[in-house]
């Protein structure tokens, strides 16, 4: 019986609309928060690689002024120490970054880029030693500044590849890191409002169907809860007890239907026992046991008939007794 109990209970638990109505909602705003943590981390991708781009427009436009005078004059050990400074302030954000004469050839290198990359650096440059502009591939940051000398005359080109990874991946675990404690904090705040909604709603709702099973097991006299209540659920508790009351009356009807019956088939049965005993000459049968209210007076005039008979008779018997002196 313990076993039974326990797997009932189990099964309401797991049944309990609370419950899955919970679970349906965590389940939605977890998937509204991912939903919304990819579109954040797009966005913020977005706004941190346009920033990044012109950080490096800038950057390297300004490194590209500091070479003009060592490119002019092929000082190398100058170019290559302005691109170990150039390095050193892109930080993190560094690939690989060459410098190349008016010629075309690359004559520094630091960094590695992948091949892909590493090309497209080279064409950019080469772009920018014609046309004296910024030659820039924003998407993958990659860039080629003119190296101007004087009255604007190209002496080179400062080409370079970034990367944002970095500020990326930072974005990635702070957003997530603070998506996974408002999650905690949101399922709290979730177990706690489904507690207080069983409280309010699931408890009184299982009284009141308790109190339904014992309406419908027959038990008429059993007290309704809620009935009080001015909510849904208190108006549910007034039509079961509404629908109680008529049944209790119903059921007192029907009881006293059959108590009828028991009382006329009692009366029928002893009347056809007193009509049988006259039917065999037997005159000193009468009914003594009180019938109920509707038959007693049947009783009495059967009691009145067999006493008619036996003075009827007794007068004959008289009468014939003095014929025969």
């Amino acid at each position: 019986m313990q076993g039974s109990t326990g797997t009932t209970g189990l099964g309401r638990v797991s049944g309990s609309v609370f419950i899955k109505g919970a679970g349906l909602v965590a389940a939605t705003a977890i998937l509204v928060a991912a939903m919304v943590l990819t579109a954040s981390t797009r966005s913020a991708y977005e706004i941190v690689h346009d920033h990044l781009a012109d950080l490096m427009s800038e950057v390297s436009v300004s490194y590209a002024g500091n070479l003009a005078g060592h490119l002019k004059f092929a000082k190398l050990d100058a170019v290559e120490e302005q691109l170990g400074l150039y390095t050193e302030r892109a930080g993190e954000h560094f690939v690989q970054a060459g410098v190349w004469n008016v010629a075309g050839e690359r004559i520094v290198k630091s960094g590695s880029a992948s091949a892909e990359h590493a090309a497209t650096m080279a064409d950019l440059a080469r772009r920018a030693l014609e046309t004296g502009e910024i030659a820039i591939d924003r998407k993958n940051l990659i860039l080629a500044a003119p190296v101007l000398y004087g009255n604007g005359t190209t002496v080179g080109a400062l080409g370079a590849v970034w990367t944002s990874d970095g500020l990326m991946t930072e974005i990635i675990v702070n957003s997530a890191v603070d998506m996974a404690i408002a999650g905690v904090f949101f399922l709290v705040l979730i177990g706690i409002a489904t507690l207080l909604l069983r409280r309010m709603i699931g408890i009184p709702l299982q009284r009141v169907s308790t109190a339904m099973a014992q309406v419908a097991d027959g038990a008429y006299d059993a007290e309704i809860p809620m009935t009080g209540n001015r909510d849904e659920i208190g108006l549910i508790a007034r039509s079961l007890d509404s629908l109680r009351l008529r049944l209790q009356d119903a059921a007192a009807a029907e009881a006293g239907r059959e108590q009828a019956r028991a009382e006329q088939a009692h009366a029928v049965e002893r009347l056809g026992r007193g009509l049988m005993s006259l039917a065999a000459g037997d005159l000193t049968h009468s009914l003594d046991e009180t019938f109920a209210s509707d038959y007693e007076q049947l009783r009495h005039d059967f009691n009145a008939t067999v006493s008619t008979l036996n003075e009827m008779l007794a007068s004959i018997a008289e009468n014939a007794t003095e014929i025969h002196a």
